[in-house]
């Protein structure tokens, strides 16, 4: 329980303030735990973000992995996951705009809080979600679906996009909204935007 309330805390302070500028004593005062408590469960702050990084993308992850396991064609599979990134990003914005802006050092003087290992650690988590969506590209290729692409390119074009929608405000938290960006993008993705 008291892991649960500081990991609560955590989420709250960091998306707030962002990883450089929240303190753990900000996170124990929220928590309305003690000094000790916390570093039983963490070592540091870093950790304690990894850790809620981790856990929070658990879920997302796990489903994504079952999407691809579908037995179905690409196409179905590339709109469920759509559906699956924009529910993530939209209950977790302002998390992992922390993390991004941490992983690409943006508006500060250094590059990152992070140094390069931690960076790498949450670089693996990103590349097997990502990795997933080229996957799925994949196996539309293979169907005859999706031509020949650069499915890793493809992958981190369908991220972005994703993202974009979501931290633009593109996209509400209620689940009409989810679906019918789900197939905004889905359309223009797999068909692009001319007529033909």
């Amino acid at each position: 329980m008291k892991r649960r309330q500081i990991l609560d805390a955590a989420y709250t302070v960091f998306s707030r303030k962002g990883y450089h500028r929240a303190t753990v004593d900000e996170i124990i005062a929220l928590a309305d735990t003690g000094k000790g408590t916390v570093y039983n469960y963490f070592v540091n702050k870093e950790q304690l973000f990894y850790t809620l990084i981790k856990e929070r993308s658990a879920g997302f992850e796990a489903e994504l992995d079952t999407i691809a396991a579908l037995a179905e064609p690409a196409l179905d599979k590339t709109k469920k996951a759509i559906r699956v990134f924009l529910e993530f990003y939209v209950q977790n914005a302002d998390l992992w705009r922390v993390l991004m802006h941490e992983m690409r050092g943006l508006g500060r003087e250094e590059p990152s809080s992070f140094t390069e290992a931690e960076r790498e650690k949450y670089r693996e988590r990103f590349v097997h979600t990502i990795g997933t969506l080229q996957r799925i590209l994949q196996e539309g290729i293979d169907q005859g679906t999706i031509r020949q692409c650069d499915v890793h390119k493809a992958a981190h074009g369908l991220f972005s996009v994703i993202v974009m929608m979501v931290f633009q405000g593109f996209v509400g938290g209620e689940q009409d909204s989810i679906d019918s960006t789900a197939n905004s993008i889905a359309d223009i993705f797999m068909y692009g935007i001319v007529n033909r």
